[in-house]
């Protein structure tokens, strides 16, 4: 089986379901369900590499606390592999609402969960592939490590958080990675560019880092890919009921990557898989109760393939 590292955040997720249509302060809210659930775009993605039949290792952090010990004995049951970075402060968590109508709301308490510093990052055994989701982790930290082991790798991977984006190393860092996940918020955080359309921007975005692939995913209207001299608009598969948008992104942006993995050859055909496998997995994610029930079964994406997923080729 292929390694993986994959570098960020194990969380645990608090998710409750109401029927309630409007929300009051100082009001009783009702929580028809609940679910506790394993989250963190770390775990998340690895998730999805164990089902493509890979073999991720995860490297996170955890607090010496009451959810700490939880989070370790859920992830114990998962047979992912795993190394924990302890700190003295409160473990991360989320508290996710979904109500009868309208956007779930996302409730976090963000400890130092994914702020990784350089002497952590360094101890870390670089694989061919690197998936990395920095959370807070200071871009100047990440790309002293991207440098010392960029020549050990294959394929790396990015999802960079809003705050890793605004800070003026990043740029740096990220042109030491082969692909970046993005959605079009992010883009503009990144470029500062409120403006442009978003092709316009991908294109600047794709030719200054000097990129391998750039992903730009836009929520229900599908995602970007540039690749080479093309520009990938795909659109999404369509569902039976929308339930949770938590982890979407992740499913998308792990399968893209373990995809290419698999594949081995970055070419315009293993992209194209990429797309459909990303996009088919994110759509069964958001059909489930939180961030994992709903990540695809390696033979699962065969289905998909088959299936007519809108993607035009801009030049």
């Amino acid at each position: 089986m292929k390694k993986i590292t994959a570098i960020g955040s194990v969380v645990l997720d608090i998710i409750l379901v109401s029927d309630e249509k409007k929300l009051e302060l100082g009001s009783k809210i009702e929580v028809k369900d609940f679910a506790f659930s394993l989250g963190g775009g770390a775990f998340n993605a690895s998730a999805t590499f164990k089902k493509l039949g890979l073999d991720p290792k995860i490297y996170f952090h955890l607090g010496r606390d009451f959810l700490g010990r939880i989070i370790e004995s859920e992830l114990r049951k998962t047979r992912i592999n795993y190394r924990i970075f302890r700190h003295k402060k409160s473990t991360t968590f989320s508290v996710v609402f979904l109500p009868a109508r309208g956007e779930r709301l996302i409730f976090v308490f963000r400890g130092p969960e994914s702020e990784f510093t350089f002497k952590e990052l360094k101890s870390i055994k670089p694989t061919p592939y690197i998936y990395i989701t920095p959370g807070k982790t200071p871009p100047h930290e990440l790309l002293n490590y991207l440098k010392l082991i960029r020549n050990k790798t294959q394929l790396i991977g990015i999802n960079p958080s809003k705050v890793f984006l605004q800070d003026k190393n990043s740029f740096k860092a990220l042109c030491l990675t082969d692909i970046v996940f993005i959605n079009e918020e992010e883009s503009r955080i990144f470029t500062k560019d409120k403006k442009s359309d978003i092709i316009t921007l991908g294109r600047k975005i794709y030719k200054k880092l000097g990129l391998k692939i750039l992903v730009i995913t836009l929520g229900d209207k599908g995602c970007l890919v540039f690749f080479g001299d093309k520009i990938y608009k795909a659109g999404i598969f369509k569902i039976k009921k929308l339930i949770d948008k938590t982890g979407a992104g992740d499913a998308f942006s792990s399968a893209f990557f373990g995809c290419l993995v698999l594949n081995e050859k970055i070419n315009e055909e293993n992209v194209i898989k990429a797309i459909i496998w990303g996009t088919a997995n994110s759509s069964s994610v958001i059909q489930e109760l939180g961030a994992q029930n709903g990540i695809l079964n390696k033979d699962d994406y065969k289905k998909f393939e088959n299936k007519n997923l809108k993607i035009k080729i801009l030049q």
